[in-house]
């Protein structure tokens, strides 16, 4: 290595480049990122708001072999910075890069009027946790994900029995579930997000859900004309981005209607339901996903600093 690599800014972005850095980096990650191709790494940049300019690449020589991938918008009422991917290669850690890129960054960060880096970590990565926390960043709060086989939801009869424990959660009551499935746009989802009780992660917002290019698969679950839940699936990451259901009409089987209407929507190609940062404080929300089989995938902190 020629006197150690070089932050320097990633845009114009060379997606080939880029690519294959992000494939060397997350190459012995504990999730499997194998799958992840170049489309897909624009895909979710767009979704994120990754601003290249914004961003930064270490480079040993030509070779990228570091990135902290920046996306800028807002978060909590301001202006905010997320780390929508950082990535060294193996035989390149341990010479804090890391934080070198994150430095290399804040001063146009502020310069943007940026107040504040939110970033997502797995919880079973105790040495990159340590890293952000000397950098500055406390943990807000814990973060669920689960995956489900659409041919495991159980059929409607075994979801709406008197055996549901009373929660304030998504679960149905006993009884059929009487909601008719409509195709909406992604605007009519959003108009339900004040009902929802936690903020979204910066993964799973309201503007990610905007900003993704392409297609989003949006189901509404109707009582006559009035839509009383929804849900947003993006099919290319499978991922579902939001599901939600008003406060007042819980209960009912309306969250599980949607699912089950998601689920025969899906190719019979064997891939999962994901369902990433279920806010960890929601027991309904958990209970309401395990019951309907979702199998537990990964834990994240969310964590944030001031700038």
């Amino acid at each position: 290595m020629s006197g150690g690599p070089d932050a320097l800014r990633l845009g114009p972005v060379e997606f080939d480049q880029l690519h294959t850095a992000f494939r060397d980096a997350f190459a012995d990650y504990s999730m499997d990122a194998s799958h992840v191709t170049e489309e897909n790494l624009r895909l979710r940049g767009a979704k994120n708001g990754v601003d290249y300019a914004a961003s930064v690449g270490a480079y040993d020589g030509d070779r990228l072999v570091g990135f902290l991938l920046v996306g800028l918008g807002p978060w909590r009422g301001e202006p905010a910075a997320f780390d929508a991917g950082t990535g060294i290669v193996p035989v390149y850690r341990g010479r804090g890069l890391a934080r070198r890129m994150f430095e290399h960054a804040l001063p146009g960060l502020r310069a943007r009027g940026v107040k504040r880096f939110v970033l997502e970590v797995l919880q079973d990565n105790a040495r990159a946790r340590r890293a952000y926390e000397k950098s500055g960043f406390a943990v807000t709060r814990e973060l669920r994900c689960y995956t489900l086989d659409p041919a495991a939801l159980p059929p409607a009869p075994l979801l709406s029995d008197a055996a549901v424990p009373p929660a304030p959660d998504l679960l149905p009551a006993a009884g059929p579930s009487l909601f008719a499935l409509r195709e909406v746009d992604r605007r009519q989802v959003l108009a339900l997000a004040g009902e929802a009780d936690w903020q979204p992660s910066w993964e799973c917002s309201c503007e990610a859900v905007m900003r993704l290019p392409g297609e989003l698969l949006c189901l509404g679950a109707f009582d006559g004309e009035d839509c009383v839940g929804a849900l947003a699936w993006a099919p290319f990451f499978r991922w579902l981005l939001t599901l939600v259901v008003r406060r007042d009409r819980r209960r009912r089987g309306a969250g599980t209607a949607l699912l089950r209407g998601l689920a025969e929507r899906l190719p019979a190609d064997g891939a999962k339901i994901n369902l990433l940062n279920v806010d960890a404080s929601d027991a309904g929300m958990r209970a309401f996903v395990e019951r309907l089989g979702f199998d537990h995938l990964v834990d994240q902190y969310e964590m944030e600093r001031a700038l």
